[in-house]
């Protein structure tokens, strides 16, 4: 199963743009958390950027924003059902390296 974050914009000239980021498995369920901790308790997200350079050294950049989701209860079923997914694909993941070190 993939992942994807999505965001979405549009130009002066009413054009829409987007940009994909992947969310790697071992960050799904705590990304659906996330996500499900902001809806329920209807706080909002503060979206911020961390410049890295090749030496390691860490920089908070001048761009952030703040923003709220939402969602009905649908999303929430939705949601949900998503973590289940990817919980069962954590086991199932699980018993196939209990079964090749049994091997």
């Amino acid at each position: 199963m993939k992942l994807r974050l999505i965001l979405k914009t549009k130009t002066k000239n009413d054009k829409e743009m987007s940009v994909k980021f992947n969310i790697a498995p071992s960050k799904h369920l705590g990304f659906i958390n996330f996500v499900n901790q902001a809806l329920k308790q209807d706080n909002p997200i503060i979206l911020s950027f961390e410049k890295i350079s090749t030496s390691g050294e860490k920089e908070d950049s001048k761009i952030s924003g703040v923003f709220q989701f939402q969602g009905s209860e649908e999303s929430e079923k939705l949601l949900q059902k998503l973590e289940e997914t990817v919980k069962e694909k954590e086991r199932q993941r699980k018993k196939q390296k209990q079964k090749k070190k049994h091997r």
